[in-house]
C-alpha cells in the first residue's frame, strides 16, 4: 500500500498534467444505431401480390419483428401507397390502405404522382388527415413559396436520442402523369436543388445528427452488382441526376417511381460514409433496411439491405382488418357485368413485364370500348379514340366460364377518368401520335397509345423527332387523314388535359361529356357486347414491315390489298400474314358497283357476240 506522501506526489502530477492539457480525453457516448424500414409504390396491395409475398398483413409481422430487434426504428414512404390500387382498395377510395399505413407506424412519406389522382385538394384535406403522418414534397409549391397551403417539405424525426431530418420529393414528370385539372395551382420544381436547399436547412437551423431523402423518383436499372450501380447513378437518367448531384448533407436515398429493386451505395466526398440508394420494387413485396450508425451527432456508417417480404409471421390484427376490408369491397365486387372469351392482355416485354412501348390488345380494346360509347352524335359523335398504356394496371384473364365482375373492369380501369370527345385537326391527330416519343430525360421514352378499329399509321422509329410517323399514311377507315381535316376524337379526362405528354391533346374544341366515367363506360359495354372477343390485329406498323399500308393514292385511299383478320372478317393490319387494311363501306360499294358494271359489260358483248355468230351463220 503506498504511503501518504507517495498518494499526494500522484495527485500533484496528474494534477500538472491536467494543467499541461496531456490529462486522458473523456469518454466518447456509445453509439446508437438507427434502422429504418422504408418501401414505395404500395399501391394499394392490402391482400398479397404474389403468393406468400408481401401482403399488409405479413408486411405488419415483419415489421413488428425488425422493430422489436431495434427499437430505434423509423417507417418511411417514398409514395404512391395510394392510387392506381386493386378493387379492395379502390372502392373505398383508399381509405382502407391509409388506416393500414396508420396500423404499421408509418413516421412520414414524400408524395408520390398517384397521392394525385384525386386532385391536390384531396390529398390536403381528406388523405393528410386521415393518415396523421406528414406527407413531404420540398419540390411542390403551390403558386409562390409563401402561399399558404403548400405541402410540408420535411419533418424531423427523434428516436433513440437521435434527431433524423427527412426531406420528400416527387418526380419532376407529376405534371404529365395526373390530371392536370385536379393540380391547376402546383409548380414542380427540380428535385435535386430542392431537396439539397432543405437538407442544408435541416443541418444548420435544426440541427439533425442525419438527413434522409425520400424521393418518388427511381432508376430503370435492377441489381446490386457495379454494371446494376453504374447505371442508377447515370447522370444521364432523371434519377441519376438526383444520385450524382445530391449533397453531402444527405446520407441515404429511398426511392421508388419506377417498381424495380436495387440496392447500391456510392462514395460521396466530405460524407464520411457510404451514402445508400435503395429501392424495393412494387406493391409491398419487401422493405428497404438501413443501419444507421450516429456517434456524437455524426453518421459514421450507412449499411443498406433490400429484404423480401417472404416468410414472415402475419400480424393477426392486420389480417383480420384486411379480411373484412374484402368482405365489404366482394359485396360489389362480385357483380357480374359480362363476359370474354378469350384473355385480354397489355403488352410485355420478353421477361414477362408490362411494356407501355408496344401495342397491346387490352389499349386497342379500351379505345374501341370509349369508341362505341361515344359513337352516337348525341354523345359526342366520335370517329377515333386513343388510350393511354398507363391507364390499364391489370389484364382480363378469362376464368373458366369467361365471367367478368366489377371488380375486374375496376381493377384493369382503376382512375375513374371522365370520357372526353373534343375536335381535332388531322395535323392535331399526327402530333399525337408523334408525341408518343416522349420528351428527353422521360422514365419511359415511348409511349404507345391504344387505338380504335379503323384507324392505322404507319412510322418510322428511326425517323426525325416530330416526323417519325407518315404524314400520308395515317388512315381512318381506309381513307388517308387530312391534315386540315377535322375529326371527333375521345379521351379520357387525363389526356384530354395533356397527361402523359400528350400535349396535343390539350387542345382541340367543341369538347362533350357524357357525364360517364372510363369505368361506367367499360362496365356498360360488357353488359350490351358479352360475351366479348377483343379484336387482336395490329393497328400501328412500322414502315419497312411487311402488309403495311401504302397511301397516297388519287382518291386518297390506301393501295395495298386486305386481307382477312385473325377473326374471319378484315382487319387494319396484323402483322406476319395479316396485312392490308380493312374494306369500308364506301369500298365495298365501289367493288359491288364495278363488278356490276362489269357483268353487265360482259353480257352486253355476250350479246353482241351471238349476234354476230348469227349474220355469219345466215350469210
Amino acid at each position: 500500500m503506498r504511503s501518504l506522501p507517495m498518494r499526494a506526489a500522484l495527485a500533484t502530477a496528474a494534477a500538472t498534467l491536467v494543467v499541461l492539457g496531456t490529462a486522458p480525453a473523456p469518454a466518447q457516448a456509445a453509439p446508437t444505431e438507427v434502422q429504418i424500414l422504408g418501401f414505395n409504390d404500395f399501391h394499394g396491395r392490402l391482400e398479397a401480390p404474389t403468393a406468400g409475398v408481401g401482403g399488409a398483413a405479413q408486411m405488419a409481422g415483419m415489421i413488428e419483428q425488425l422493430r422489436a430487434a431495434n427499437n430505434n426504428t423509423l417507417v418511411l414512404s417514398a409514395g404512391d401507397s395510394i392510387g392506381a390500387s386493386p378493387f379492395i382498395s379502390l372502392v373505398q377510395k383508399d381509405e382502407p390502405t391509409i388506416d393500414f399505413l396508420k396500423m404499421i407506424g408509418v413516421d412520414a412519406s414524400s408524395i408520390g404522382n398517384h397521392e394525385l389522382d384525386r386532385g391536390f385538394d384531396d390529398l390536403n384535406d381528406r388523405v393528410i388527415p386521415r393518415a396523421g403522418f406528414p406527407y413531404l414534397a420540398a419540390n411542390v409549391y403551390r403558386g409562390t413559396e409563401a402561399a399558404p397551403g403548400r405541402l410540408a417539405e420535411s419533418t424531423v424525426l427523434t428516436v433513440g436520442g437521435v434527431r433524423i431530418g427527412v426531406v420528400g420529393a416527387v418526380t419532376l414528370e407529376t405534371s404529365s402523369l395526373v390530371s392536370p385539372a385536379g393540380i391547376p395551382v402546383l409548380t414542380f420544381k427540380d428535385p435535386t436543388a430542392e431537396a439539397n436547399r432543405v437538407a442544408a436547412k435541416l443541418k444548420a437551423d435544426d440541427d439533425v445528427d442525419a438527413v434522409v431523402l425520400l424521393v418518388h423518383e427511381g432508376s430503370e436499372a435492377s441489381g446490386t452488382d457495379a454494371a446494376a450501380c453504374a447505371a442508377v447513378a447515370d447522370p444521364s437518367t432523371p434519377f441519376g441526376k438526383i444520385v450524382t448531384g445530391a449533397s453531402a448533407d444527405i446520407n441515404v436515398i429511398i426511392s421508388g417511381h419506377t417498381h424495380v429493386p436495387y440496392n447500391c451505395s456510392y462514395d460521396v466526398p466530405k460524407l464520411g460514409h457510404k451514402r445508400p440508394v435503395l429501392q424495393t420494387g412494387r406493391y409491398g413485396d419487401a422493405l428497404d433496411q438501413v443501419k444507421l450508425t450516429v456517434a456524437d451527432g455524426k453518421v459514421t456508417a450507412a449499411e443498406g439491405a433490400v429484404l423480401p417480404i417472404k416468410g414472415y409471421p402475419a400480424d393477426p390484427a392486420v389480417a383480420q382488418f384486411v379480411a373484412d376490408t374484402k368482405a365489404e369491397a366482394d359485396v360489389q365486387g362480385k357483380v357480374k357485368i359480362g363476359e370474354i372469351t378469350a384473355d385480354i392482355k397489355r403488352a410485355v416485354t420478353a421477361e414477362g413485364v408490362e411494356d407501355r412501348g408496344s401495342e397491346s390488345t387490352l389499349g386497342n380494346f379500351i379505345a374501341d370500348v370509349q369508341l362505341e360509347g361515344t359513337r352516337a352524335a348525341n354523345r359526342g359523335g366520335a370517329q377515333i379514340a386513343f388510350m393511354n398504356p398507363g391507364g390499364l394496371r391489370a389484364d382480363f384473364v378469362k376464368s373458366p366460364d369467361g365471367t367478368v365482375t366489377f371488380a375486374d373492369a375496376a381493377t384493369v380501369q382503376p382512375f375513374a377518368n371522365d370520357v372526353i370527345t373534343k375536335t381535332y385537326t388531322g395535323a392535331e391527330i399526327k402530333e399525337t401520335l408523334e408525341q408518343q416519343w416522349q420528351p428527353a430525360g422521360a422514365s419511359r421514352p415511348f409511349l404507345h397509345l391504344g387505338v380504335s378499329k379503323g384507324f392505322s399509321y404507319v412510322y418510322d422509329p428511326n425517323g426525325p423527332a416530330g416526323n417519325r410517323v407518315i404524314a400520308d399514311r395515317i388512315f381512318l377507315n381506309g381513307r388517308v387523314i387530312d391534315p386540315k381535316g377535322t375529326y371527333r376524337v375521345t379521351v379520357n379526362s387525363f389526356l384530354a388535359s395533356g397527361g402523359d405528354n400528350f400535349k396535343a391533346l390539350a387542345g382541340g374544341v367543341d369538347p362533350l361529356a357524357t357525364g360517364d366515367n372510363d369505368l361506367t363506360v367499360l362496365i356498360d359495354y360488357f353488359r350490351a357486347k358479352s360475351p366479348v372477343t377483343a379484336d387482336t390485329v395490329e393497328r400501328a406498323y412500322t414502315v419497312d414491315q411487311p402488309g403495311a399500308p401504302v397511301g397516297g393514292g388519287p382518291s386518297g385511299e390506301p393501295t395495298g390489298s386486305p386481307t382477312a383478320s385473325p377473326s374471319g372478317g378484315t382487319g387494319n393490319g396484323g402483322g406476319a400474314g395479316e396485312p392490308g387494311l380493312p374494306i369500308t363501306g364506301v369500298k365495298a360499294l365501289t367493288i359491288a358497283g364495278a363488278g356490276i358494271i362489269l357483268l353487265l359489260a360482259g353480257a352486253v358483248a355476250l350479246v353482241a357476240a351471238r349476234r354476230r355468230r348469227i349474220r355469219l351463220t345466215v350469210e
